[in-house]
């Protein structure tokens, strides 16, 4: 760490991200998961990213949100899947459906908002995932709705699931998180959000980073241009991840 990135500068973003006016304070603080209660980790990460290495400063992260979140979180992840598939909160005959890959300490975590892929889907998936040298074991998918439908998901449907996912996050701790489409982005920040207003960067929202970015079935609808974009966003969480220059010294 650079010689003079001191105690006092460290207590100086503390005090600033404790006391910020009611204006400037997040927009999603009212968000049920109270992941924004603060936005103490985004300034850190933004102030240190400018004297240390943006990887080194996500390693530092990483430990804090471990630690926090070892003594906020008591259940297990087998505990909650245990819940999710014998919830009856809503009237869908089909199975629930549990994350796949890396479901034990990914990197990255992608959020969908169901089970339900096509076969065009899962393959633009996979090549946005290549395109990023992204593979299995730095990530874990999981869903908004864990019970397959081949229609829309009612509001309250969306609303019995949210709880799940909200948990799923803090017990999984993801160093990022890629939302694709709007019900995940939405139920993620806790409000209904316009995707082109925030994909092509990093929000956070509490303890995590999240890149918003398009659905797959969006994409393959809209042409060459989203799935571009789609492509961009996955890039993205990669280079947050695995950034290694060495940001220049702020004045």
């Amino acid at each position: 760490m650079n010689e003079d990135f001191d105690e006092q500068l460290v207590n100086d973003i503390i005090d600033q991200a404790l006391s910020l006016k009611p204006d400037l304070v997040n927009p999603f603080a009212t968000n049920y998961l109270g992941l924004a209660e603060t936005d103490l980790l985004s300034e850190i990460h933004n102030k240190f990213s400018k004297r240390i290495p943006e990887y080194e400063v996500n390693e530092i992260i990483q430990d804090v949100r471990t630690h926090i979140l070892s003594r906020k979180i008591s259940t297990s992840l087998k505990d909650l899947h245990t819940v999710t598939l014998n919830c009856r909160k809503c009237n869908i005959s089909s199975q629930s459906d549990l994350p796949k890959w890396n479901v034990v300490d990914p990197d990255i975590l992608i959020i969908a908002e169901s089970p339900s892929f096509s076969s065009e889907a899962v393959d633009l998936l996979i090549a946005a995932c290549k395109q990023a040298s992204i593979n299995s074991n730095t990530i874990c998918l999981t869903y908004v709705n864990r019970c397959p439908v081949k229609r829309q998901y009612e509001p309250q449907e969306i609303t019995n699931c949210s709880s799940y996912l909200h948990q799923e996050i803090q017990i999984l701790n993801p160093k990022i998180i890629i939302t694709l489409g709007s019900i995940p982005s939405s139920v993620i920040f806790g409000t209904s959000i316009k995707i082109k207003d925030y994909r092509g960067s990093v929000h956070w929202l509490g303890y995590w980073p999240i890149i918003t970015t398009y659905s797959l079935y969006y994409a393959l609808k809209s042409g060459q241009t989203s799935i571009d974009h789609l492509y961009s966003d996955f890039r993205q969480a990669t280079a947050f991840l695995t950034k290694k220059d060495k940001a220049s010294h702020a004045n």
